[in-house]
């Protein structure tokens, strides 16, 4: 439903939005970073550098993670569309050589492939984005990220506050998976292979309550689509999820709010009836059903978010 996907773009951007007005962590001055993890085709880092952001965006390194097709398609659009390409000036596309696992059996038990993933960024040492910003665009599939031996991610900095995001991404992943991935940012784990980033925060957007009727019939709806998401079963409450951010180090503090809280309490009335009558809403029971099985969590550590709204005990 439109509705719903208004309310869950709201409630990231008001997170983010707070992220970004807290800045400074020590030892990286006024810098912030965001990554987005699964990012897809998600438009979030034209609005935030293009001319119509207020105040204009300073200092921020903004980066894209989803698979090598997806991230080489997105560099083929910037290229394509002049306004894109005015935001992200002269992207420049790096090939990347990894090593991957073969055959157990074979002598080394590795072989080398090359453009396997790739990297495109503008202001990274390639173009210039405006106010000391950059953009990183990372064709990867996060389960390959993780791996030992895989090589970092260019331009990642460890020593400035960083916010991770993934909109309904980490919720494919198998719950050890998932959790590597954020022990890679964390500095925890095996997925980490190096340090982790002192001030750090997540926000996450996933589906839950598999086990009522309107949850089996999501699950199988899904399943008939031949799609699962392992952490409906692993942390399938408001609850499970804030305390899974609680066992991954966010010790500052860990919270969530569903759909249907977030349209209720953080939407203004006004922008409620300007939305209803685009929508035409009349499914209302079905409508807080569906907003009801969905959850924004957040949480953080470190220093670094002074003025993010989460950090300072709640973002409603």
């Amino acid at each position: 439903m439109p509705t719903g996907t208004y309310a869950r773009t709201a409630a990231l951007d008001r997170l983010i939005s707070s992220f970004l007005r807290g800045g400074g962590g020590e030892g990286g001055g006024g810098k912030r970073q965001i990554v987005s993890l699964g990012a897809g085709t998600d438009t979030r880092v034209f609005r935030l550098f293009g001319p119509q952001a207020q105040p204009p965006q300073t200092d921020l390194i903004y980066h894209e993670i989803d698979f090598p097709a997806v991230a080489a398609k997105k560099l083929q659009l910037v290229r394509a569309v002049p306004p894109l390409r005015n935001i992200v000036p002269d992207p420049a596309s790096v090939p990347i050589t990894t090593t991957t696992s073969e055959d157990p059996n074979d002598e080394n038990g590795t072989r080398t492939a090359t453009n396997s993933t790739t990297c495109w960024s503008s202001g990274g040492g390639s173009g210039e984005l405006p106010n000391g910003c950059e953009y990183w665009c990372h064709g990867r599939d996060l389960r390959d990220l993780v791996r030992p031996g895989a090589p970092p991610l260019r331009g990642l900095r460890r020593d400035v506050p960083t916010l991770l995001v993934s909109e309904c991404c980490l919720c494919y992943l198998e719950a050890a998976q998932s959790r590597a991935v954020i022990e890679y940012f964390a500095g925890s784990g095996e997925g980490a292979g190096t340090a982790g980033i002192a001030d750090l925060a997540v926000v996450l957007y996933e589906p839950i309550r598999p086990d009522d009727a309107f949850g089996r019939q999501m699950v199988a709806n899904l399943a008939a689509r031949r799609i699962r998401m392992p952490s409906l079963d692993a942390y399938g409450t408001a609850a499970a999820q804030t305390a899974r951010l609680r066992a991954a180090g966010f010790e500052g503090g860990a919270e969530a709010r569903t759909v249907e809280d977030v349209w209720r309490e953080w939407v203004p009335d006004g922008e409620k009836e300007r939305v209803d009558g685009l929508e035409g809403l009349d499914e209302v029971e079905e409508w807080n059903l569906l907003a009801a099985h969905y959850v924004v969590a957040w949480g953080w550590r470190g220093r670094g978010f002074e003025g993010w709204e989460g950090g300072g005990g709640g973002a409603g």
